[in-house]
């Protein structure tokens, strides 16, 4: 399958910004969507990750990733 589109910059996050998001994906009084921003993010920064894996991982569509 062809690549389509810009290269990607690959995402690279600070401790201090991945405790803040591990904190945000799981808080009982964050909204649901930014929960689900934390948790995009997060599966986003990992080495290798691509977004259409991110996304049927989390259960969203790829435009949403």
């Amino acid at each position: 399958m062809a690549r389509t589109g810009r290269p990607k910059q690959p995402l690279s996050v600070t401790a201090a910004e991945r405790a803040e998001l591990e904190c945000g994906a799981r808080a009982a009084t964050s909204t649901q969507a930014y929960a689900l921003r934390s948790r995009i993010v997060l599966a986003c920064a990992q080495p290798g990750a691509f977004h259409t894996h991110v996304a049927a991982e989390l259960g969203v569509s790829p435009p949403t990733v």
